[in-house]
């Protein structure tokens, strides 16, 4: 068990003289003032070739970056602003973003170019007659409305004329059923006048041979 423990402390890993200072060196003091803003570089950029081409190519650059930003499509953070408006500030909007955007349809295929379908009047008419219309005078107006007012004159006529058959069938009809009550009663009054006087119950059977001991007559 004893064995098991390494020393590891002991060997660094790493260069101590890469955080400025040496072995056995006391460590830096606390520094209490900021970094400097812009430090020392220690690569400096490579100067600038001003020749014909560099200066095309730049402005080729502002170019492609202004129609990037006037175009349709630009995407712009909406930020408020805490100025007032100013009547000069929508000018300047309409003059940085283009609404309308023309592309070279001959380098587009031309089944991306919107088509506008222009009506069509059709050269075959419906077969209608239109019916002419009649001027109507002051005194045809006074005909059809005497008309009219005959055809319901009539027709109440003719509705009371069938009340009035109704009425006579409906007292018809109950005097025949009166009749045929009283021939009802009649026929049932004889049938039992009938059975009365023609029914034999059995009781008088055998009395002409009580009566009579004499004998059989011949």
């Amino acid at each position: 068990m004893a064995g098991r423990g390494r020393g590891r402390g002991k060997n660094v890993s790493f260069n101590v003289e890469a955080l400025g200072f040496g072995r056995g060196e006391a460590l830096p003091g606390p520094i209490s003032q900021p970094p400097p803003l812009f430090p020392t570089a220690d690569f400096k950029p490579v100067p600038f070739q001003q020749s014909e081409e560099y200066d095309y190519m730049l402005a080729l650059k502002q170019e492609f970056l202004g129609n990037m930003r006037k175009s349709p499509f630009f995407l712009q953070a909406s930020h408020k602003r805490k100025d007032i408006e100013r009547y000069s500030d929508k000018y300047q909007a309409a003059a940085e973003v283009n609404g309308k955007w023309k592309p070279d349809w001959r380098r587009l295929p031309a089944e991306l170019k919107p088509r506008v379908r222009k009506k069509t009047k059709s050269s075959i008419k419906p077969s209608v007659k239109v019916k002419s219309k009649v001027k109507l005078s002051v005194e045809d107006v006074s005909k059809t409305l005497e008309e009219l007012e005959k055809k319901e004159v009539d027709q109440g006529d003719e509705e009371e004329e069938e009340e009035e058959e109704g009425g006579k069938k409906k007292e018809e009809g109950e005097v025949e059923e009166e009749e045929d009550e009283i021939y009802d009663e009649e026929d049932i009054e004889e049938e039992t006048d009938y059975i009365l006087s023609y029914f034999d119950n059995g009781e008088e059977y055998g009395n002409d041979d009580d009566d009579a001991d004499e004998g059989p007559v011949y």
